[in-house]
């Protein structure tokens, strides 16, 4: 299966209330994070050393993203000026989905970008050179109904159709998961529909899918709007799973050491804005040049969403977990990797 296929196109659109109605829908935009820790466990091995080499830098980087609150530290990072702080001069460009982002880094157009772990374990698959660097968040998804559907509990979902991005995402993953631990068959008790982000909620609320499993802040928002019940959270599922990620190339961190690890304390810093200020935070976030959101809704929306630099080994660990699903449940790819093989963290171990 090719990448770019894994995901439906993320919604473009910025998420106000009044975009999402003027398209029909009733609200709507994500993919989402949750707290930071350090290292509990051996760190992945390494293939550079920056200290060993010239912190050289890259007059401009150029940085991919997504329009959701899961990439809350970039936007506050540049709005802060943490980047120029730590002398970097960036271009911004987002893209629609995770996969695109990684096929771009791929390609050698994006030197640095967030994307979720399983697109990031995908391009590995295809390209060895693509590392993840740092963890941005864990946790941030939910599986909602329609308000007053009387679906309380996952097994009320045996026969029933089901909206989520994609084969191979996080959110396919974990609806495995609840099938495995409700002896249900993923194959023949679900009908999963693949959906474009900013129709979930508005195909809940017109009965087109009896559910939706998505990322934040759809999931909060289907629920602050009266719009849909929210049945299970990701923390609920799988507690501490990975979600997104800093990724890049093994050519940008031998070429652009001191670009890399700019961009890392920067990174850092945002994220130690958002657990020591989640108001100025969530009001950054929402704001037009971002999301265009109500503040109320993105700081109830970040509160699921665990942000972090440095991977713990509940992340590390949750990285092992997808890595063998996508090849032995999904067969996505061509064997389990190891985290040694997905990560590069002699940056982030030096914050």
């Amino acid at each position: 299966m090719a990448i770019d296929n894994l995901f439906d196109k993320l919604n473009s659109d910025r998420i106000s209330r009044r975009t999402v109605l003027k398209i029909g829908i009733a609200t709507g935009v994500g993919l989402a994070g949750l707290a930071a820790a350090g290292c509990t466990s051996p760190s992945p091995s390494v293939s550079v050393t920056p200290t060993a080499v010239p912190l050289k830098t890259k007059n401009t980087v150029n940085i991919g993203y997504l329009i959701t609150d899961h990439h809350a530290p970039l936007y506050i990072a540049k709005t802060k000026g943490y980047l120029e702080k730590y002398g970097m001069n960036v271009k911004l460009a987002n893209f629609n989905s995770g996969p695109e982002i990684m096929t771009q880094i791929a390609g050698g157009n994006i030197d640095i970008g967030l994307a979720g772990v399983p697109p990031a374990i995908l391009a590995y698959d295809k390209d060895p050179t693509v590392k993840i660097v740092a963890a941005v968040h864990k946790n941030g998804s939910g599986l909602f109904v329609k308000k007053g559907s009387g679906i309380t509990k996952f097994t009320d979902l045996k026969g029933k159709k089901i909206g989520y991005p994609g084969p191979g995402s996080i959110q396919d993953i974990m609806i495995r998961e609840l099938c495995n631990d409700n002896n249900m068959s993923y194959a023949n008790d679900l009908t999963m529909s693949k959906l474009p982000a900013g129709q979930w909620i508005g195909a809940v609320d017109a009965g087109t899918v009896d559910a939706v499993i998505a990322w934040e802040p759809y999931v909060t928002m289907a629920e602050m709007q009266n719009i849909g019940d929210v049945i299970l959270r990701s923390e609920d599922i799988m507690p501490g799973h990975p979600c997104d990620s800093v990724v890049t190339t093994q050519k940008m961190i031998s070429d652009y050491p001191g670009s890399v690890m700019a961009f890392l304390k920067a990174h850092r810093d945002a994220v130690e804005l958002i657990k020591s200020n989640p108001q100025e935070a969530a009001q950054i976030v929402s704001s037009a040049e971002w999301l265009n959101n109500e503040t109320p809704m993105e700081r109830a929306s970040m509160d699921h969403i665990a942000y972090l630099y440095k991977p713990d080994e509940e992340y590390l660990a949750g990285t092992d977990k997808f890595s063998r699903a996508l090849s032995e449940e999904l067969a996505l790819t061509k064997k389990v990797y190891t985290r040694d093989e997905l990560f590069d963290l002699s940056f982030v171990n030096q914050l």
